[in-house]
């Protein structure tokens, strides 16, 4: 019964990630065809950066060591900490261009805004059972691509812009809600409601790529990008 459960885990496991790398290469194919990559280098540094990942991982996790490979995978979350941040950071600046520039009382809102992400950060770990595993870099970053999300609905000045935050905030929305059903299950002692919980962030994130892939879209195809 084990063994027949640990294979049918593998199973999905392996087409998540099949389904996973074919969706991220189709979306950095799009991103590229229809001239977003040169609008929001960042966004497309990043999700170019995730199928690479996933290959290059899946390729070293039967060539070298085991300490080796943990120092890898330590490395690249780095990258990806490191690229996240520039993203934050280029649907800032594209934000606060769209509302007219720098001034004070923007700078000031900035400052709120990263407090509140900070607190809410907070918050969500001390709900968490010590048990629980969960990133909270992570999670401080989901809380804040929320916060731009509901930022760009009134500032933005491009469809694009709104459906990059959109994205990154839905499947922030999903870690969310993965860990809160996590938490509930272990609580409970449910195995196999834990499992399924934590398949959702995966499962979530193919979503935003499909979202991404439909709803992007290149300077011809709106007024503005």
């Amino acid at each position: 019964m084990f063994v027949h459960e640990l294979g049918s885990r593998m199973m999905v496991n392996r087409a998540i990630w099949g389904i996973g790398l074919a969706l991220q290469a189709a979306l950095v194919y799009a991103v590229f065809g229809r001239g977003v990559a040169r609008r929001f280098p960042a966004f497309t540094a990043l999700i170019a950066f995730y199928p690479v990942r996933a290959a290059s991982l899946f390729v070293l996790s039967s060539r070298i060591e085991q300490d080796d490979y943990d120092t890898t995978v330590h490395v690249l979350s780095m990258l990806e900490l490191a690229l996240q941040a520039w993203v934050i950071v280029e649907i800032l600046q594209r934000l606060v261009g769209a509302a007219g520039g720098w001034t004070w009382r923007r700078g000031m809102a900035l400052l709120v805004l990263l407090a509140i992400g900070i607190y809410l950060t907070t918050v969500t770990f001390h709900l968490l059972p010590m048990e629980q595993p969960a990133d909270r870099v992570q999670i401080a970053v989901g809380f804040v691509m929320m916060e731009l999300f509901g930022v760009a609905l009134k500032a933005a000045d491009s469809r694009n812009l709104v459906l990059i935050p959109a994205g990154f905030a839905a499947f922030a929305l999903f870690q969310l809600v993965s860990l809160a059903g996590c938490a509930y299950a272990t609580a409970h002692q449910n195995t196999g409601a834990f499992i399924a919980w934590s398949y959702l962030p995966a499962c979530g994130y193919l979503a935003v790529v499909a979202f991404w892939i439909a709803g992007l879209r290149g300077k011809s195809a709106s007024s503005q990008s």
